[in-house]
């Protein structure tokens, strides 16, 4: 069990359920519990194909590769997000280019994006690539975003690793572009305790992605490889451990909206909240506000660490991270406002009424 009385994301591992899927697969091979759960992914996604690996970042990264991005090649990238989005960026040997969040989804401005790719533009430099990430589980603007991206002939990657489950336009988010991402790590809504998946509308992509996954060994009765590939494959009991718990994901999306709802009756307008917007319906991953000061948040979170309650400050922007500091920006202040004095609050899906209650009490009494 967690330290925390009150955790912020806590997944317990499903005993029963996970046994129930280990004992049918007891006599087949183990790679049918990776290949059935990938079914699973694309049947709960919408999406024409999946490759399940093993964690969102390899994701990203086969992601990446797969849109050909290579050494020096731009890739513009949301920078109110966690490091695992830009990190990918760098093993390929591209340059990210930081672009800024409105400051209602929280989530890349299109504004900024279509300036920062003018600026590239004007120096003779075509970004490569585009990453937008859905962040706490909030669809981006894609609309927009796939317009500015249409008109330049810019493939765009979808970091949805937060975001399983949310849907924009009523479409499943990663699958509203050719390449998007999940992950499936220990506090996320659905859980493998570690591991991600790619989902692509591409047979070819899917195919050199489960190719490069699994250290891009041909086909062939002998071992032969003719490019460098990686290990990066999901394990059969990842897979297992997320079959055993893919049929109660709608249930945890409706639990989860509902904490906010909660919070939302609790706080009002005390707090700044990030805001669905139009087609857009988020499975409200992490509950997260913005409160009126960066004395309110300290006080805050060292009230509730007293208490036993878990938070954790939202994501400090990455154009502000000391290893991207030789990187370019777009920025309009918003993430560093939302990092100044934003906080993330206990969402799991087993928050009861006084619980809520009780932290909103502890909140209210600093803002």
């Amino acid at each position: 069990m967690s330290d925390f009385v009150i955790p912020l994301s806590y997944n317990s591992i499903p005993n029963e359920a996970l046994l129930g899927v280990l004992q049918s697969y007891s006599n087949r091979n183990h790679s049918d519990l990776v290949a059935d759960f990938e079914s699973k992914i694309c049947q709960m996604t919408g999406a024409k194909y999946a490759v399940a690996l093993n964690s969102g970042t390899a994701a990203i990264h086969l992601g990446l590769k797969a849109l050909q991005v290579q050494q020096n090649d731009i890739v513009l990238v949301s920078t109110f997000t966690y490091v695992a989005s830009v990190n990918p960026i760098r093993y390929l040997g591209g340059i990210p280019f930081f672009i800024d969040s409105g400051s209602d989804d929280w989530n890349m401005d299109p504004v900024l994006l279509e300036a920062a790719i003018e600026q590239c533009l004007r120096t003779g430099k075509k970004p490569k690539a585009i990453l937008v990430v859905h962040t706490y589980g909030m669809p981006a603007k894609m609309k927009e975003i796939k317009r500015i991206a249409g008109q330049h002939h810019i493939p765009v990657l979808e970091d949805a690793a937060e975001a399983m489950g949310s849907r924009y336009d009523d479409l499943h988010v990663g699958t509203l572009t050719e390449v998007g991402i999940f992950s499936f790590n220990n506090n996320k809504l659905l859980t493998t305790f570690g591991g991600g998946a790619l989902v692509t509308s591409k047979k070819e992509v899917a195919e050199k992605v489960n190719l490069w996954a699994g250290q891009s060994r041909d086909n062939l009765p002998f071992y032969e490889h003719r490019e460098i590939g990686f290990n990066y494959k999901m394990s059969p009991l990842n897979a297992a451990a997320g079959l055993a718990q893919i049929e109660s994901l709608n249930d945890k999306i409706k639990a989860r909206r509902n904490v906010f709802s909660d919070y939302q009756m609790q706080l009002g307008r005390k707090v700044e909240w990030q805001k669905e917007t139009p087609g857009s319906c988020s499975n409200r991953w992490i509950t997260a506000v913005k409160l009126p000061s960066e004395e309110g948040v300290n006080k805050l979170q060292n009230t509730l660490l007293k208490n036993g309650i878990e938070s954790r400050p939202v994501w400090k922007p990455m154009h502000l991270q000391p290893v991207f500091k030789e990187f370019k920006s777009y920025v309009n202040g918003c993430s560093e406002r939302l990092f100044e004095s934003g906080i993330c609050l206990p969402s799991g899906e087993g928050l009861t009424d006084l619980q809520i209650a009780e932290i909103s009490t502890h909140l209210l009494k600093v803002v």
